[in-house]
This record gives structure tokens, sequence and C-alpha cells, in this order.
């Protein structure tokens, strides 16, 4: 035990992973719901899939860890009991080329998990600082702007390079033109592409749209990479899944959305 104390002490910079998620099973009048207490890098629709395939199984051995290959990344699956009707689950998630240390995630497990026994009232936001010390993932660089709107024009946020001050400047004339692509143009984006990202030349910049329900998520960049195209549907599917109802009684006011900005710098350098 002393030993593993020494390891625990010993972590000192963050382990880089491509994603991670906490969660919550609970019983409640029966029936078990995962709550999502903490994500980086994992989407809502592999946390979905994870819940249809694995919870059974988890509610069954209460305890115990598994490993998930997928078809570019593997998860590692740690969850404890926590109380008889409450299960933690952690999901760390890497390329497949970069194995984990298995020590290490078995370690930041324990942390997390004695954090959570003691610091019974915490916020979800203390939860959140106190993962980001022991766990991170990349942040995609070349982000010149980041626009999320209504299909009516409405920006609901908007995140902005500062540096480039000409799309400061015009941000509401952008909004508006994002939205007339929407309405008018079905070669563009049209209602049977739904979340496929299409590309549409900018200036000497690149503006990439996926529509999904009634908002439009809009990139600016010079190049499209890898890790922003993956961001962006994780930024939409994080953004609908917490706005639901907001979107749907949305009379104008924007303020609720403010929040989301912190999402926003979690995954791009801004």
């Amino acid at each position: 035990m002393d030993d593993i104390m020494m390891v625990i002490e010993k972590i000192e910079q963050p382990i880089e992973l491509k994603g991670f998620g906490l969660f919550k099973l609970n019983n409640i009048d029966g029936k078990w719901n995962l709550e999502i207490l903490v994500q980086k890098g994992i989407g809502i629709p592999l946390i979905e899939n994870f819940k249809e395939l694995y919870q059974d199984e988890i509610i069954k051995n209460q305890e115990g860890n598994s490993i998930i290959p997928l078809d570019e990344y593997f998860l590692q699956i740690n969850y404890y009991k926590m109380e008889e009707d409450c299960i933690i689950i952690f999901i760390y998630m890497n390329d497949k080329e970069n194995s984990f240390n298995y020590a290490q995630i078995y370690l930041v497990s324990k942390k997390i998990l004695n954090f959570i026994r003691t610091q019974t009232d915490f916020l979800e936001s203390e939860l959140n600082d106190y993962c980001d010390t022991l766990l991170q993932i990349p942040k995609a660089k070349g982000l010149g702007a980041l626009f999320i709107i209504s299909s009516s024009g409405s920006p609901f946020i908007s995140v902005i390079n500062q540096k480039k001050i000409n799309i400061a400047k015009n941000e509401v004339h952008i909004g508006g033109f994002i939205s007339a692509i929407f309405s008018f143009s079905q070669e563009i984006i049209g209602q049977e592409s739904g979340a496929k990202l299409k590309e549409i030349n900018f200036g000497d910049q690149r503006l990439y749209v996926i529509t999904k329900g009634s908002v439009i998520f809009a990139l600016l960049v010079k190049e499209l990479n890898p890790l922003l195209q993956r961001y962006i549907y994780i930024i939409a599917d994080e953004f609908l899944d917490k706005f639901k109802t907001k979107i749907k009684e949305f009379s104008g006011d924007i303020s609720p959305f403010r929040t989301f900005r912190h999402t926003i710098t979690k995954y791009f350098e801004i």
C-alpha cells in the first residue's frame, strides 16, 4: 500500500489521452440511470453505444475493468461500486498505437474516486478541474472561429480568434451568411445530408458547416485536420445534449449559452 501511495504522489504531470469520461450509474426506483460527470474528447454517440452494450454487464459485476477495441482507438474501462445502488465508471480512450500505462490509469482512477467519496458537496466544475490536473486531451490548433447558430440566424454563441480582427468585426454578418446557406442552398447543406461536414470557400479561409436539428455549427479554418474535424462533431453533440430544452424553448435570450465557451476552449486553442 505504501508503494502505491508513493506512485500516486509522483503523478505530477497530467496523463495525455485522446478522451476521458467519468460516469455515475444510479439505481433510482428500480431503474438504472447513467449520469455524465466529466466528458472530455468522448462523443455522445460513443457514450450511448457503451451504455447499450456494457451497462448490463457492469450492473451485474459491480466492479471490474475491461479493454474495448474500436476502429482507430481503444478504451480502458474501470468501474467501482460506491454504494449499494451506485457505480462509478471511468472510460479512458487512446490511439491504438499509444498503449496505456495501466498502473497510472488505475492510480488516477483511485485518486478521482477518493475525491468523489471525500468531497460530498463538490461542484461539477470542481470535479472537472480536479480531473484536469490528472488527465489532459490535445487541443486542436488552427481554429479561426467557431459559430453555433440557430436556423433563423440567431447566434447562440461565437468564439473568435482575437488575432483575426476582421472576423470579429463581421461576426453578425457571418451568422446571417451561414443561416442563409442553411435556408436556401440545399445543394450545400441539404436536409438529406444532415450532420455531414460541408466545405465552403470563404476568402483565404474555409468554412466547414454541419447542421443538426435546427442548429448550425460552423468552423472557420485555413486547413482542416483530423483533430479539428473530430472535435466539431463532439462539440455539436455536447451542445445539443446540454441545451436541448433551451433550444426547443428559445425565445431570443442567448445568455444561457455563454457557459458553453468553457467547453469550446477545452477542445480548441483560441
